[in-house]
């Protein structure tokens, strides 16, 4: 893992083990701060990354060799999460929303990061460039003086 980037950008490359997670945490948690994003931004921006990621790391399909390169930063006022791989192409925006659950008992397990992601980010981009999907997340906030 490796990261960098100055006040208001910041990028960082993990690889694809699940014991990641922790750290891009750590990451988006460290950025926020710096930021000083309310609470529930931040919360948001956890929750997705760690969606978006645990996702690749799962289903991406890839040989592992390139890392999951993630990056923070304003686009006017919004915060941009962007999140880019080597995996199989994959347009997340594609997938149909699941059936709304009556109980308990006919919920299925799995399937519920996308509908997260979704619910808990502002807007979703997507495009496949040089091999590479490339998922921006938008969150509204105010960007700082």
């Amino acid at each position: 893992m490796s990261s960098s980037g100055g006040e208001s950008q910041a990028s960082l490359a993990v690889g694809r083990e699940l014991g990641d997670l922790s750290r891009v945490s750590a990451w988006v948690h460290d950025w926020a701060e710096r930021q000083q994003l309310p609470p529930k931004i931040v919360s948001n921006l956890d929750l997705c990354s760690t969606e978006v990621v645990t996702n690749i790391i799962s289903h991406a399909h890839s040989d592992g060799t390139q890392p999951i390169l993630l990056r923070l930063g304003w686009q006017g006022d919004d915060v941009a999460l962007e999140v880019e791989d080597e995996g199989s192409e994959f347009d997340p925006r594609l997938v149909p929303q699941p059936a709304p659950v009556t109980s308990i008992h006919d919920a299925r397990i799995g399937g519920w990061g996308i509908p997260i992601v979704r619910r808990f980010s502002d807007g979703l981009r997507y495009r496949h460039q040089d091999g590479r999907n490339c998922l921006t997340l938008l969150f509204r906030a105010t960007a700082p003086p």
